[in-house]
């Protein structure tokens, strides 16, 4: 017995002195002799939770519950896991467990508000996190999450006072200089969001470019967030081309493959587009794509709205209109491309995203030929609607370069917030996007139009989780449409 302790023992002094390698060692030697220890499960799955493996935390801190269900502890550190792993919904009564058996844990406390922000339950999130925040004065990610659960409540200040205190002891934390500065971007305050948006990427060896003149140097532009932020900002790639050239520079932009053809096409005359690699390629500058807004000294009225500024190929554009014609029968009305659900791996995905049974409203408009755009395990939802059929146009699409050539056979996109709506955007399709009541920044609060594309109509939810409303505005809408539409072909 005093060997295992000793064992146990020697496993949490290397797990403190962040000798993590030596303490997994340590743990798997104790798990081997004794496979049912619990401190042991219990630690080891906290290790894996401090290097990002939420998942296994999960299943090991899991087995330490089983074992020894009366520890506050490993219940706190599993609804801890269980959020982190983007879980809140089994986080939330695994924390509630851990505060019964010790009101005081600070971390239970933290996660718990963190679980129910991510559930969009705003003013409980904030409840719990304000106890947290009282139980630990100064705790830099209790006052991260409090500020950020404030910052959707749209209390501003009260967030901003959060983030400005985590500031005030360590300047140099990231998180706290992008939320505060998601905070401004979505106020429309972009001069000073962007500054604070550079916090969210890690520097290139090369040095940045930040607008100077380039003299003879070639420029990298490259993708750091998803598809739709580089399709926003790719906007910016011919205005940096431009004074390039002036002083005799170039400038290479490095994509997704995905993304190749369709940027290849529309910009590839005065840039250089390549497929981005292991290793960028040569270059003596470089920019993100999102961090051009700052390069340029974007405000609101000097956004680079011109569309279109991306288009496809027009032989792509012929091939799909046969397609789409031989999927539903070239009847009449008004072709309407329909998406109700984003990547599942986004950590917002719960509150972007349409339960297909949401859309009903939406699909008993008359007077219009529904194309499902949608990707993914979600593509197959629509089958469960009784006495609907409706066409998946993006069966054989193989990238971005297809999908715009789609986009240009339709009269409307209706979509959630993923990257096709950016490429209606920047195509000038008209499309009608469908936001939670909290927005991505960008969409900034309750103008129904987009100064980022001309086109793009938002219809946002009046309350979180409300997508029914948002969804009869949308079909009464359509509805109309679909009406004047008829009435000019008659």
């Amino acid at each position: 017995m005093a060997t295992l302790l000793d064992a146990l023992n020697a496993a949490v002094n290397h797990h403190m002195a962040g000798h993590a390698q030596a303490a997994a060692d340590a743990y798997r030697h104790i798990l081997t002799a004794e496979p049912a220890q619990p401190d042991a499960l219990h630690l080891s799955g906290v290790l894996r939770a401090q290097t990002g493996d939420a998942a296994e935390a999960v299943r090991w801190i899991g087995r330490a519950v089983r074992l020894r269900p009366t520890a506050a502890a490993p219940w706190g550190h599993l609804g801890a896991a269980l959020r982190a792993a983007e879980m809140p919904e089994r986080a939330e009564p695994v924390l509630r467990r851990a505060l019964a058996l010790d009101p005081g844990d600070g971390d239970a406390l933290e996660a718990l508000g963190a679980s129910l922000h991510a559930l969009a339950r705003y003013p409980e999130a904030r409840r719990w996190l304000d106890r947290a925040a009282r139980l630990r004065p100064g705790h830099a990610a209790t006052l991260l999450n409090l500020g950020t659960v404030l910052r959707d409540q749209r209390r501003f200040d009260e967030a901003e006072a959060c983030f400005d205190a985590v500031l005030a002891r360590n300047p140099s934390n990231g998180d706290a200089h992008l939320a505060r500065a998601v905070g401004r971007l979505v106020r429309g305050d972009l001069r000073a969001g962007w500054e604070g948006f550079e916090h969210r990427w890690h520097r290139f060896a090369s040095p940045p470019w930040a607008g100077q003149p380039p003299g003879g140097a070639t420029i990298l532009l490259h993708m750091d967030q998803g598809y739709g932020d580089a399709i926003q900002f790719v906007r910016y790639a011919p205005l940096v081309a431009r004074i390039a050239a002036q002083g005799g520079g170039r400038v290479v932009l490095e994509t997704h493959l995905l993304l190749y053809r369709l940027f290849n096409r529309c910009l590839g005359s005065s840039i250089q587009v390549l497929v981005r690699g292991e290793d960028p390629p040569p270059h003596d500058l470089h920019c993100p794509l999102m961090s051009l807004p700052r390069a340029f000294g974007t405000e609101l009225e000097t956004i680079p709205a011109g569309v279109p500024y991306l288009a496809p190929d027009p032989g792509d554009v012929d091939r799909w209109r046969g397609r789409l014609a031989g999927g539903d029968g070239d009847g009449a009305g008004l072709r309407v491309g329909l998406v109700w659900a984003g990547n599942p791996q986004h950590r917002n995905d719960r509150n972007r995203s349409i339960p297909v049974t949401a859309l009903a409203p939406l699909l008993s408009v008359p007077g219009v030929r529904f194309v499902s755009l949608q990707t993914g395990d979600a593509a197959a939802d629509l089958n469960r609607l009784p006495g609907v059929a409706i066409p998946n146009a993006m069966e054989r699409v193989r990238d971005f370069a297809d999908t715009a050539a789609i986009l240009a056979n339709l009269d409307l996109l209706v979509t959630v917030d993923t990257a096709i709506a950016h490429l209606a955007g920047a195509m000038g399709v008209p499309c009608w996007l469908m936001l939670p009541h909290v927005p991505d920044w960008r969409w900034m609060l309750d103008r129904a139009d987009s100064p980022w594309y001309p086109l793009l109509r938002l219809f946002r939810q009046p309350r979180p989780g409300d997508w029914t409303t948002t969804l009869g505005t949308a079909a009464a809408v359509l509805k109309a449409q679909a009406a004047r539409a008829a009435r000019r072909l008659g």
